[in-house]
């Protein structure tokens, strides 16, 4: 089982990541913010997957996986991004900044679970 955190400013995505995941056996922390999400991350070390909305209002995205990738230090810490944003460009840039994957919104609930899997396989094997 492992701890994820989940950051989306939309309520409706919340649920539906929430429900996908924690039928997976997965303990799911949501925030609709990146500040609470930032402050969630400095009171739960045992979270290793970060799955973040890009586009939200107050911090953005670029500037709420550096500062989680600050905050959880320990190198199995992973940054899922979902996100309509498709471009390129601005992939590249988060994916640089320390994100692990991206998937874009709309997603299917498998997809989902198969890239969450991926990314938490080696932070649970310690």
């Amino acid at each position: 089982m492992s701890h994820i955190l989940v950051v989306d400013d939309s309520p409706a995505v919340l649920k539906i990541v929430r429900l996908a995941l924690s039928s997976q056996g997965h303990n799911i922390i949501i925030c609709d913010s990146g500040e609470i999400a930032l402050e969630t991350l400095k009171t739960n070390p045992k979270i290793g997957l970060g799955i973040f909305d890009f586009n939200m209002p107050g911090i953005s995205g670029i500037e709420l996986i550096q500062k989680s990738k600050k905050i959880m230090t320990h190198v199995n810490f992973k940054i899922l991004i979902l996100s309509v944003e498709n471009k390129p460009e601005i992939i590249s840039k988060a994916l640089l900044e320390g994100a692990d994957a991206w998937i874009v919104k709309p997603f299917k609930n498998e997809d989902l679970i198969i890239k969450v899997n991926e990314l938490v396989e080696v932070y649970d094997s310690f």
